[in-house]
């Protein structure tokens, strides 16, 4: 962090997947049998698509941090290693499954991969709601969508 940055809020998380064998071998074998499938129906695209993203999850998976760290600044947000200054970030929502605190989302200003999801409880998420807004514009508290809790249900 440079002498002009003044630190704000920190937090880290643990962003672990509790997977345990049997998610692995049921994962390695509808990967398997789609592969297969597809070299039986002549879907050769298919096997190497599924081939392409079982490498890319094995990849990101061997190749993260157990820990992210989160750093709210008067210039910006730091996460790892990247830093998002507020003129990047359109706005900010919190995301909340009931009543509990469940992600900060980032909307960057930015094409592809828009949005940035960094997780919180209810303590972080009432510390940052006194903070961000003298930054950038919060959006209305949102619930985690049906599809956000059907992979959080999986571990992907």
């Amino acid at each position: 962090m440079s002498e002009k940055q003044q630190s704000l809020y920190n937090w880290n998380y643990e962003d672990t997947k509790d997977r345990g064998t049997l998610w692995y071998m049921i994962a390695l074998s509808v990967a398997i049998w789609l592969i297969i499938w597809g070299f039986f129906t002549r879907q050769y695209w298919m096997s190497i698509v599924v081939m392409l993203i079982v490498w890319f999850f094995f990849y990101v998976e061997n190749n993260s941090e157990d820990t992210v760290s989160v750093d709210i600044t008067d210039l910006g947000i730091r996460v790892q290693d990247m830093f998002y200054d507020y003129s990047r970030i359109w706005s900010f929502s919190l995301i909340y499954s009931w009543d509990q605190a469940f992600y900060l989302r980032l909307h960057l200003k930015k094409r592809g991969i828009g949005t940035v999801n960094l997780h919180i409880d209810n303590t972080i998420a009432s510390d940052i709601r006194q903070i961000l807004p003298n930054y950038t514009e919060e959006q209305a508290q949102q619930e985690v969508s049906f599809i956000e809790k059907i992979l959080h249900m999986l571990k992907l």
